[in-house]
């Protein structure tokens, strides 16, 4: 089938053209009022695009056959009746013999009924501009034609699975995002700046612990699985407050581990602090954790390397939080250490196995091994903690920045948008 576009300013312009060109075998598919981009309808222009067929040479359906069609074909039907019974009774007058002491008369002799007909009434046609209706397509179908947001929704929903961010939160930036652009209809965005309103909100739902990063608590404790880069971490921060300052301006920095599971987990630290120049204590229990915290009294920042084995392993987890209940509540506060490589549903558990400890805030680790921090921006959106620090590299104490809006939008992917190199300004200036 041929389909043939008719564009013209209005609706009504559109079916005369497509009748004057075409007659009356044109038939409507679909229509589509168009207007044309100009942002919040500054300079927009509308006209209207037909989308039509011919039906020539097309077959009647039976579902819509005219009433005229039904009694003729009635009266055709009346005709072979009547005339299959004339010639049954000219048949019975042919082979009749008639009975002498019979009073029967003879059928040869009547007369023959004539065939009358009814003559068929003819209804009146319907107008014939009731064939320009299109024909009824399923609902949904279009709603989707007639949606001029929904290539836009369908963007965001994309860009935003390459981010790899949680259906959740996905359905409630499309949904915020409609409900945003619709008093404006028709007018839509052009993609470009569609995207700034996707970054925008992205932006909106990441909390920044900025009272935590210009005043750390004096206990700092960082929790969080094995192999997430807790060690390296505390090392860092201690730089961050310690070393990297001017004079004037560094706090006096002790660490304290409770790390003694792991092999060469003290080693490794006591070899970071010389080289920052901070001491480093060990504690493997609650008495001695309150000694290190005792000779710690002068130090303004204290950080506190914990247990690193799996959060499953409930023994471990309930001997860290006695040890954390050693200090005044208000002198400490716990802090997750998550890697940003690890699996949504992983997150989600560490979440739940670490929410006893009432975390202020979390440090994404590991970024430099991942494309995507989507699955936990999601998650810290959805339980409303905050982030603090994002690291991406194994060095000291180069590798760690204080979590920023710029820093996370140079770890977006698949915008038009380099945010990348856009920010990187404002990037350094927030370390």
């Amino acid at each position: 089938m041929n389909y043939i576009t008719i564009v013209a300013p209005t609706y009504e312009d559109a079916v005369r053209s497509a009748r004057d060109q075409y007659g009356d075998m044109i038939r409507i598919h679909s229509r589509k009022d168009v207007v044309e981009k100009g942002f919040l309808g500054i300079g927009k222009k509308r006209h209207c695009e037909l989308t039509c067929f011919l039906a020539e040479g097309e077959a009647p359906k039976k579902a819509k056959q005219q009433p005229a069609q039904r009694s003729s074909n009635n009266a055709s039907q009346q005709i072979k009746e009547k005339e299959e019974e004339r010639d049954i009774r000219r048949f019975e007058k042919e082979a009749y013999t008639p009975d002498p002491d019979s009073n029967t008369p003879d059928p040869a002799l009547e007369p023959e009924e004539p065939v009358v007909l009814e003559e068929p009434q003819v209804e009146e046609k319907a107008p014939e501009t009731a064939s320009l209706q299109p024909e009824a397509e399923p609902e949904n179908e279009v709603e989707a034609e007639d949606d001029p947001l929904q290539a836009l929704m369908d963007h965001a929903r994309a860009v935003l699975s390459m981010n790899d961010f949680s259906e959740d939160y996905i359905s409630w930036i499309v949904s915020d995002l409609r409900k945003q652009l619709e008093p404006a209809l028709p007018a839509v965005p052009s993609k470009d700046e569609f995207e700034l309103l996707i970054v925008d909100r992205i932006v909106s739902s990441v909390d920044i612990d900025h009272n935590s990063q210009l005043h750390p608590p004096k206990i700092f404790a960082l929790v969080g699985p094995t192999g997430v880069g807790k060690t390296t971490t505390i090392a860092k921060i201690a730089a961050i407050y310690g070393t990297l300052p001017p004079q004037e301006l560094r706090k006096k920095v002790r660490i304290i581990t409770m790390d003694s599971f792991r092999v060469g987990a003290y080693e490794q630290i006591e070899s970071f602090g010389k080289a920052l120049n901070i001491p480093v204590m060990r504690a493997d229990d609650e008495s001695q954790f309150f000694e290190a915290l005792e000779q710690s009294g002068d130090a303004e920042l204290i950080l506190i390397d914990t247990i690193g084995r799996s959060p499953r392993d409930n023994e471990l987890n309930v001997k860290l939080q006695t040890m954390l209940n050693v200090p005044d509540r208000k002198d400490i506060k716990c802090y997750l250490a998550v890697s940003a490589s690890m699996k949504k549903i992983d997150i989600d558990n560490v979440f739940e196995q670490f929410k006893m400890f009432k975390i202020t805030s979390v440090i994404v680790t590991k970024t430099d091994e991942t494309q995507t921090i989507g699955n936990i921006l999601s998650i810290c959106h959805s339980k409303h903690i905050p982030l603090l620090f994002i690291t991406d590299g194994q060095m000291v104490p180069r590798d760690i920045h204080k979590a920023s809006s710029a820093f996370v939008l140079s770890l977006l992917r698949g915008f038009n948008m380099d945010f990348n190199s856009l920010w990187n300004t404002q990037i350094g200036s927030d370390e």
